[in-house]
Formats: structure tokens, C-alpha cells, sequence
């Protein structure tokens, strides 16, 4: 292939000669100045380095046959094959400049009050980005502030999984407060602009602006330091690499919801309607499986319905043969009161009952208080997460054991959603014992034959790659097919595990490359390792599963060691298998019954 000098290469980049000199030391190649010529596999490795494929075709070859992988973003913000995207490295899809006069004028005003802001301007659009937005802080407190949005060129956009506006945040202090850093954090949420919710830039003139940001920032928070050199168009570019990539948004061990929520539409639609038409469901599924996240992503999607939602989370009460109700009563009183308050609604008559007030005076106190909110259309949602803990058969006989509080609690429970408009309840959990037996601690079930059961099964393909693919996009990495599915293969889609497997692949991927790529050889690498440091995790589900479901725990085992014993028993036990087809631990195929692939793992 013909050799290619560097003069014609910066100017296909879009770069300055220095610049292109100065990359090529760095990748170990000498040439002595802008006439000089070198290899295509040398020019190939420049233009990888700045995260550009080349995109022309081998003589003879097709185009189309020779287009290159790019960020899985790539195709939605800019058409890979078009000339300006070899012309152009990062300003590959560059934005229009701003015209509208307003604009204009307020970029004039931030620029005056931050001479920074129009070097920032000006770095942005040699890589083809530009200020959309811009505005002095409207906060009382914070008025010497400033706040800028930057749509970033399609390239940009791409490499670095941004598919919104990005904030920038100018404050004038010297010594910047914590409480300004709220401020930004305030102003991002608040925006009522399609921007990029979990990342935004910050100057100041603080010398400690770096260290700063550092420790205020969380994943969920990305604060970059808007610190680059005006003689450098990349530093920009290796400012995003050095945070962006520095990231594992894989890596969560708590519940998700916003940003961080996917999957799981169908089942969140079916909530939302089943709490808005007062009618009660219980979701059930395996540990870690995201039930408490999908709790707490249906309260954050009730809000804008004037739902007041209270997530009471059973582990932290004491568990049968101990009488939990007391203390269970007490505190979803408590909680009442204060998420209500919060709210700036009525609390008064559950104010003046007692902080520990008996069952029968807590739904009087309730029913009252609800009457007056269905009149403004306000609406009260009760979660009740890690419902298990109610119902221990290890320790308890659930049917018939002496603790008929807790049906008589679950009682008052329903005869308030009988008697009112504005007011259900949803149970979570890994047992659905509580609705599926007729009897509850030596009374009728309330909740039997009355409640919908639900059950939270391992992802999908489909979800597992839309989780795989837009997380991995907003660290920079582009996921190849193989590797989406050696993942979902070798975690069976459980949710965490899932999670946990491409943080351990993305922990060993390179962080100074412009494109980095998840291969499927990069997880099957990382596999042996990962196996070993989740066994105990695995093995904390089944002992769960064990703990709560004996009969089902017993054909596990024989499906795992004596499978022609486990078929012997299917028709003699179809609602012990129902529930592990349910809790995606067996799948059946063509009346072939095989364990969940994690399951293997011990």
C-alpha cells in the first residue's frame, strides 16, 4: 500500500502537524517533520490512537465490505463511511455553530464574566463541538456562578458513550466549597434540558481544583476538572480518557434505579398500572436478582403521579418465632409521618396516635389521613421489601405457627385498600409462601387467591445487551458481539452476576487507547478467576433458596446429581418446579430439564 506523508494525515485528522509529530513519538515511530512519509500500518496505528478506523477500501474491495467496527453509538450520531469522517478524526460530526442572537448574547455575558470560557469555546470548536446553552447561576447564593451546555461532535459522542448535552459549571471562588460543588450537582438535576445526567465539567480558579473534584465526584457524579492546554486541541480528548475510562459503572453492589436501571420495562409498566388501579402484587426472585431495584425504580417513576411511596425494607426486624408486628407497626408509622411531611401533606391524626400504636389504631389513623388526600388526588404506596423474613419455614410452621399478628397486620393492610381509593401495597422477596398458601399463621391467608405473584428471572439477552452495551458505552468501550455473548452465557443473566463479570473483564482492558474494545477472548480470559471469587455468592443464593424452600432445595440437588431421580418427580411435585422454572435456577426444553448455568459454578 502506498506510503502516506504526515503533512496529507494531519490535514485528513483535522490536526496540527506538531500534533501529529508528537503522537507518532509516542507510539514509538521517529520522523523528522511534515514531509516525511511513513507506512500504512503506521499511519493505521495514528489514526487508531486518536480512536479513527480507516475507512478506505483495499483496491478491488467494496466499501461496505470494509467498514470498521466503531463505538456501538457510532452509527446513530454520524455515518462512519462519509469523507469527513476520515477527513477529521474527533471533529467527525462536528456541530453547527451557534446563530441564534440570544444564545450569542449570553455567551458574550459568561464569556466576560470567565475569560476561560471563550478559550474553552474555542478548544471545543476545533474538535467540532459547540456551547448551546449558556447562563448565569439563577441561584440566590451562588449568583457569581455560571452554567454552559456543549454538544460534543458526533466522533466525541461516539468514543465516549455521550448521547446528550454535556454541563459545564464556572465558578468565580478561589477556594471552592463543597457546597458550590451541591450547587452544580443541584443545577444538573435541575435542568429542564436534555443533558447528561451523571457527568459535567467544573472550572474554577482554585489550584486545587483537581484534588478537589477527585473527592467529591461518584460514579453516579462525574465532576472533570475543565483544566486543558490551549495549544493542545487533544487535551481535551485525554482529559475525557483519563476520567471516562476510569470509571466501572459495572461494578454496583446496591440497588440501582435512574441512569443505572435497565431492563425490566414490561414488568415496571405492569407495577405502575397494578398501583394505580389499588391492586396488590408480590415480586419475587432469587437474591441479587434486582427486586429491591425495581422497587425503588417504580418509586422514582410514581412520582410525577402524586405517589407518596414507603420502601420498608423486613431484614432489619426481628424474624419468627420472634413477634416482629410490634416494632413493624411502630416504624411504618414513623415512616409515614415523615415521607408525608415531606411532602407538605396531612399527618395529623397519625401524629396524635401513640409512636407504638396497636394495629386497629394505626388503620383508623391511616384511613383518615387517606380520605383527605384522595381530594387533591394524592396517593399512598407501601413497598414491602425482603418479605421472606415473615415467613422463616426453617425456624416456623408458616400455616399454623402461633404468630397470628402478622396476618391480622396483612389484614388491615388489605381492608384498607378495600375501603379506600388511594392506597395499595406491594411485597418483595425470594418466597411467595405469603400469597400461595390458605393459610397464614392459624388464620385464612388474606393475601391468597388475591394477590398476583410476579417473578424477576434472569435477564434476557436483549436486556442483558442493552445493559452491556449503553453502560460499556459510557466508559468508552465497545462491546463485540462475542463477548455480549460470553457474558450473558457464562452468568446465566442473573443481574449481579452479570454486572460482576464485565467489571472483572473491564478492570484489565487498557485505559490509555482512545477505543477500547471488549472481545469475547477478553472474557473467556477473565473467567477462571471470576468463577472462584463468586462461589461464595452463589452458594449465599442457594443456602437462601434452602433456608425458605425445602422441597425445592431437595430437587435441585437431585437434578444437579441424579437427574433421571429428579424426572421421576416432576409430576408428583409440579409446584415446587413451577417455582424454580420461575426463579430461573431450571429451564425446560422440549421436557428436558437442565440447571441455570450458574449453577455450575459450584
Amino acid at each position: 500500500m502506498p506510503k502516506t506523508r504526515v503533512h496529507e494525515l494531519a490535514a485528513e485528522l483535522g490536526l496540527e502537524v506538531k500534533v501529529v509529530l508528537a503522537r507518532l513519538k509516542e507510539i514509538g515511530e521517529y520522523v523528522r517533520s511534515a514531509s516525511s512519509t511513513i507506512e500504512a500500518p503506521v499511519a493505521n496505528k495514528l489514526r487508531e490512537s486518536f480512536g479513527v478506523h480507516d475507512q478506505r477500501p483495499e483496491p478491488g474491495t467494496s466499501p461496505a465490505l470494509r467498514t470498521q467496527d466503531r463505538p456501538h453509538q457510532a452509527a446513530a450520531a454520524f455515518d462512519a463511511t462519509t469523507p469527513s469522517a476520515r477527513q477529521f478524526g474527533w471533529r467527525a460530526g462536528a456541530v453547527k455553530r451557534p446563530q441564534h442572537p440570544d444564545l450569542l448574547n449570553n455567551i458574550e455575558r459568561v464569556s466576560k464574566r470567565f475569560p476561560a470560557f471563550r478559550d474553552h469555546i474555542d478548544a471545543l470548536a476545533r474538535l467540532g463541538s459547540q456551547i448551546v446553552y449558556a447562563g448565569m447561576c439563577l441561584q440566590e447564593a451562588f449568583r457569581g456562578c455560571a452554567v454552559a451546555h456543549v454538544r460534543f461532535s458526533g466522533a466525541i459522542e461516539a468514543g465516549f458513550g455521550f448521547t446528550r448535552e454535556v454541563m459545564l459549571f464556572y465558578s468565580p471562588y478561589e477556594d471552592l466549597q463543597a457546597r458550590t460543588f451541591e450547587a452544580a450537582v443541584r443545577e444538573l438535576k435541575g435542568s429542564d434540558r436534555s443533558v447528561t445526567p451523571d457527568t459535567f465539567f467544573m472550572w474554577s480558579p482554585d489550584q486545587r481544583l483537581r484534588v478537589k473534584l477527585n473527592d467529591w465526584s461518584r460514579p453516579s457524579r462525574l465532576a472533570i476538572p475543565l483544566l486543558i492546554e490551549a495549544e493542545d486541541d487533544l487535551s481535551l480528548i485525554t482529559l475525557l480518557r483519563d476520567y471516562v475510562y476510569a470509571r466501572d459503572l459495572f461494578y454496583i453492589t446496591t440497588p440501582v434505579h435512574g441512569a443505572s436501571f435497565f431492563g425490566r420495562k414490561t414488568l415496571l409498566q405492569s407495577l405502575r398500572g397494578d398501583a394505580l388501579s389499588q391492586r396488590v402484587s408480590g415480586i419475587f426472585g432469587l437474591r441479587k436478582s434486582g427486586k429491591t431495584s425495581i422497587l425503588m425504580q417504580l418509586k422514582e417513576q410514581l412520582q410525577e403521579d402524586k405517589v407518596v411511596t414507603i420502601l420498608m425494607d423486613l431484614e432489619t426486624f426481628p424474624s419468627p418465632p420472634e413477634d416482629p408486628t410490634d416494632d413493624l407497626v411502630a416504624e411504618l408509622r414513623r415512616r409515614l409521618i415523615a415521607e408525608l411531611k415531606a411532602h407538605n401533606l396531612r399527618t395529623r391524626e397519625l401524629s396524635e396516635t401513640s409512636s407504638r400504636p396497636t394495629i386497629l389504631e394505626l388503620k383508623n389513623a391511616l384511613q383518615d389521613v387517606l380520605k383527605s388526600l384522595n381530594r387533591d388526588g394524592n396517593r399512598v404506596l407501601l413497598l414491602l421489601d425482603e418479605i421472606e423474613y415473615l415467613t422463616p419455614a426453617d425456624r416456623i410452621d408458616i400455616a399454623e405457627g402461633d404468630m397470628p399478628r402478622i396476618a391480622q397486620l396483612l389484614s388491615a393492610l388489605r381492608s384498607i385498600v378495600q375501603e379506600t381509593e388511594n392506597f395499595t401495597f406491594i411485597l418483595s422477596g425470594l418466597t411467595s409462601a405469603i400469597i400461595e398458601g390458605g393459610r397464614l399463621y392459624g388464620r385464612p391467608n388474606p393475601l391468597f387467591s388475591w394477590a398476583k405473584g410476579i417473578y424477576v428471572k434472569p435477564f434476557s439477552r436483549e436486556e442483558a445487551d442493552d445493559l452491556a452495551g449503553t453502560v460499556g458505552g459510557k466508559m468508552g468501550i465497545q462491546i463485540e458481539p462475542g463477548a455480549l455473548e460470553a457474558l450473558h452465557e457464562a452468568s446465566g443473566g442473573h443481574a449481579f452476576l452479570y454486572r460482576n463479570l464485565s467489571s472483572a473483564v473491564v478492570a484489565n482492558l487498557p485505559k490509555n487507547d482512545f477505543q477500547r474494545t471488549m472481545t469475547r477472548a477478553a472474557v473467556l480470559r477473565e473467567l477462571g478467576d471470576w468463577k472462584s471469587r463468586v462461589r461464595g455468592n452463589i452458594e449465599e443464593m442457594i443456602q437462601h433458596v434452602k433456608r425458605y424452600y425445602a422441597t425445592e432445595a431437595v430437587l435441585l440437588e437431585l437434578l444437579m446429581e441424579h437427574p433421571n431421580d429428579f424426572r421421576d418427580l416432576v409430576d408428583s411435585e409440579p409446584v415446587a418446579v413451577r417455582r424454580l422454572k420461575d426463579l430461573g435456577l431450571i429451564y425446560e426444553t422440549n421436557g428436558e430439564f437442565e440447571v441455570n448455568v450458574i449453577l455450575e459454578l459450584l
